[in-house]
């Protein structure tokens, strides 16, 4: 039979982290580029690769940091085949899954804001930015940062919704944030231009914006935890909220990490940056494919790619002085926009609790002794967002 070939449910998912249904969405993803050279690929004794068997071994080998030669062997096929097959999947799914990874529209973002409010009362906050490094094969230069800088926006239900990159040698996380399309929609109002959230009864109102750790800038749509050593109490509120909403992030990863092994360049990840890249791109829209067809069953129907819509970055130089400057000036208006925000929190959660707004007000002028976060969940957000985390995630 093929490779796919498991008549018990769990073995099968077990062995491919997917249901069979997403494993034939993925399929069918692929089929029409596949169908070029269907008869090409053989296993070593001479049966053809069906499109099963194909997908089949793509995953095998991403989902593995053990060298090709031993993946080949574990399937049925020759090093050779094991490569020019994983190859030709991943052009296909990059340039065929795009849309796993669209920025979502109004609707998607009121659903993604309704869950962040639910579950950590994060009003009309629209995603978690963060990055992290990815090496360029088994012999990369610690050193001399050989890798790979990817930026991640990232939903509630750990989809990854932006994804940028740049060579870490031009660039670090404040760089790559000023050249990525997110910052320039993001400034220019093409996104999170929603629905504003009102914050007090004066009319003020908070626009919507995305969270990131302090490695960032504070900007109107960016929003960075206090750095103060003494918070007030909505402060500490602000910040307290901001950690725990920064969770789905840390999950996203770990499971992408977990996942990918390929990604983690311990044998027999690619040197070449262009095809590191599109790899990159498959597995975080495999990433996405796995937790849409877990959550909404249906088959999606399949889209032509739109060469228009690629969300690669070009590697640039950094211009330091500009991204010092960015990180050091803190916008006005997102200074203004963090308070407001920090104090309706407390407001609300006084609320709640029985307390009168007018008591939360004067208890915002009380000083707290701290920020309140817990220690070891701050240790894994630092691991994952600032710039000198480990080589691999």
């Amino acid at each position: 039979g093929t490779l796919t070939s498991f008549e018990d449910t769990q073995r099968f998912e077990h062995v491919f982290k997917m249901t069979r249904k997403t494993f034939s969405y993925i399929c069918s993803l692929v089929m029409k580029p596949s169908m070029k050279d269907m008869n090409s690929y053989t296993f070593v004794d001479g049966r053809v690769l069906s499109l099963e068997d194909r997908v089949a071994v793509s995953l095998k080998r991403l989902y593995s940091s053990e060298p090709p030669e031993t993946i080949g062997s574990s399937v049925g096929v020759n090093e050779s085949t094991l490569l020019l097959v994983t190859e030709s999947f991943v052009v296909s799914v990059d340039k065929r899954a795009g849309h796993h990874s669209r920025w979502p529209d109004s609707s998607e973002m009121d659903k993604i804001k309704s869950m962040f409010e639910k579950i950590h009362n994060m009003h009309n906050c629209c995603g978690v930015i963060c990055t992290t490094h990815i090496p360029f094969g088994p012999n990369w230069d610690r050193e001399k940062n050989d890798s790979i800088l990817v930026q991640l926006v990232i939903d509630p239900e750990m989809r990854f919704r932006s994804i940028w990159w740049g060579r870490i040698s031009s660039m670090n996380m404040l760089s790559i944030l000023h050249e990525s399309n997110l910052f320039n929609e993001c400034e220019e109002g093409g996104y999170l231009n929603g629905s504003k959230l009102k914050v007090a009864l004066d009319g003020s109102e908070v626009g919507e914006y995305i969270i990131g750790d302090a490695g960032f800038p504070l900007l109107p749509w960016l929003l960075t935890p206090y750095q103060e050593e003494d918070l007030s109490d909505s402060k500490a509120e602000f910040n307290r909220r901001h950690n725990a909403a920064t969770t789905c992030a840390l999950k996203a990863l770990a499971r992408f990490k977990d996942t990918w092994k390929y990604l983690q360049g311990e044998t027999s990840c690619p040197v070449n940056p262009d095809t590191l890249v599109e790899t990159i791109h498959a597995c975080c829209y495999l990433h996405n494919i796995v937790i849409d067809m877990e959550e909404d069953g249906a088959m999606p129907s399949i889209e032509e790619p739109d060469d228009s819509e690629d969300d690669a970055a070009t590697s640039s130089v950094e211009e330091p002085d500009e991204s010092e400057e960015l990180r050091q000036v803190a916008n006005e208006d997102a200074v203004v926009a963090r308070d407001m925000l920090s104090q309706y929190f407390l407001t609300t959660m006084s609320s709640e609790s029985g307390v009168s707004p007018v008591d939360a007000e004067e208890d915002h002028e009380v000083v707290a002794s701290g920020s309140g976060d817990e220690d070891k969940e701050q240790e894994l957000k630092n691991n994952l967002f600032l710039p000198h985390l480990p080589a691999s995630f």
